[in-house]
């Protein structure tokens, strides 16, 4: 089979589009037939070296993939060749999660083994690029909004890089459960497609300081939750954005990951900083978003799609942060 593999870590280059030995798998195993498969930032850290979960090279990629069952394993009876699937990554283990495209082989090729237990059917009108950039954007999403932050109808919630695949759904799940919804990003032009998509008021955060401009949107009273993947650069402000009893949801660290600061607003002012990984989110959270995706009422958002021996070409447009929503390939 071909598949987009890494022997080394590094800048895009180091990805090649090669020939390799289509997995085999054992009895609780399925073999799925990849349709399409969703970028995301943990593949850019993992080829480049910058994640704390290194990978055994050489490495296939790709954390996010749907298609279709192609072979079942002995002991696994609920599905059969022909089933259209999303793929659950995360595999839980009595070690913590083992997630795909990181702990094993992933979806950046054209075929991949998962265990049978985490393979998900998709119904008909569900596409395969639709249901590939759910797993880790959407769900993190819900699960951050709804289980984590508790996320209430009638709340401001404040979503930072709106433009991104994870922001993108978050303010189209932030809209759907009543919220009223202030969302930044680094362009004018991004900002006029997250109008499109729910936003109530936006910020552009490099040419204003989303605090301020939060406080003029709020008249004063700030954000009740704030949905962050920026991490240090964005801390200070964050916490002038929130409301007495806010929270912030701490998604990811492309701002920095460490940062120094007064405990004093914190604890004075009640506020609570919840940490989400979405390894750790619950599968329902995965079918909510399906049938969401089913139902109409919600939209992945997909900037460009591409073949999979393009892999280079698409991690670089996620790497320079010039996609509005998801980056695909499709092998």
């Amino acid at each position: 089979m071909k598949a987009i593999r890494y022997h080394e870590v590094g800048e895009v280059d180091v990805l090649k589009y090669e020939d390799v030995p289509t997995p085999e798998i054992g009895d609780d195993e399925v073999l799925v037939r990849v349709r399409a498969a969703s970028l995301n930032h943990l593949d850019l850290r993992l080829r480049a070296g910058k994640s704390p979960r290194p990978v055994e090279l050489p490495h296939i990629g790709g954390v996010d993939a749907s298609g279709d069952v192609e072979e079942v394993g002995k002991n696994v009876t609920n599905l059969s060749p022909g089933t259209r699937v999303v793929i659950d990554p995360t595999v839980k283990t009595p070690k913590g999660p083992s997630v795909m495209g990181v702990n094993f082989h992933g979806g950046f090729a054209e075929y991949v083994k998962v265990p049978g237990a985490n393979v998900v059917p998709i119904p008909d009108e569900v596409s395969y690029d639709d249901a590939c950039t759910l797993p880790v954007c959407s769900v993190t999403a819900w699960y951050g909004l709804y289980e984590r932050g508790g996320m209430q109808r009638g709340e401001t919630v404040l979503i930072h890089a709106a433009g991104s695949g994870t922001g993108s759904a978050a303010v189209q799940v932030a809209k759907g459960g009543g919220a009223y919804v202030i969302a930044t990003a680094g362009s004018d032009e991004k900002l006029e497609k997250v109008k499109e998509i729910g936003a109530d008021a936006t910020i552009n955060y490099n040419t204003s300081d989303f605090s301020e401009e939060v406080k003029k949107i709020t008249e004063g009273k700030g954000v009740d939750l704030i949905f962050d993947q920026v991490g240090a650069s964005a801390w200070e402000n964050n916490l002038k954005s929130l409301k007495p009893k806010g929270r912030i949801l701490l998604i990811g660290v492309v701002g920095g990951g460490q940062t120094t600061f007064n405990f004093g607003p914190i604890i004075m002012r009640d506020l609570s900083v919840l940490g989400v990984t979405v390894f750790n989110a619950p599968r329902k959270n995965l079918t909510n978003m399906i049938n969401l995706v089913s139902l109409n009422r919600f939209k992945p958002v997909i900037d460009k799609t591409f073949p999979l021996s393009e892999a280079a070409q698409a991690q670089k447009m996620l790497e320079d942060r010039s996609q509005f929503g998801k980056v695909i390939l499709n092998p």
